[in-house]
């Protein structure tokens, strides 16, 4: 992937001890959803990317970023 959305949703969830159906269940998504997000194959809508950041007690910009500006 040249250019995109990354994200540190899979360190932060195992930072919490969730398990990929917990986070799921705790934003209304399939667990489907989660994994396509750790795997960087689905940028979340932003609605959806705050709800990660207050369940996984984090800040946006630290759970996403855009790659090229870490």
């Amino acid at each position: 992937m040249k250019h995109g959305v990354r994200n540190s949703v899979k360190e932060f969830r195992k930072e919490k001890g969730l398990t990929q159906d917990q986070l799921a269940e705790s934003i209304s998504v399939t667990r489907q959803t989660i994994i396509a997000i750790e795997k960087q194959r689905y940028e979340p809508s932003i609605g959806t990317a705050i709800k990660l950041a207050t369940v996984l007690e984090c800040q946006l910009e630290k759970l996403f970023w855009i790659e090229g500006e870490e």
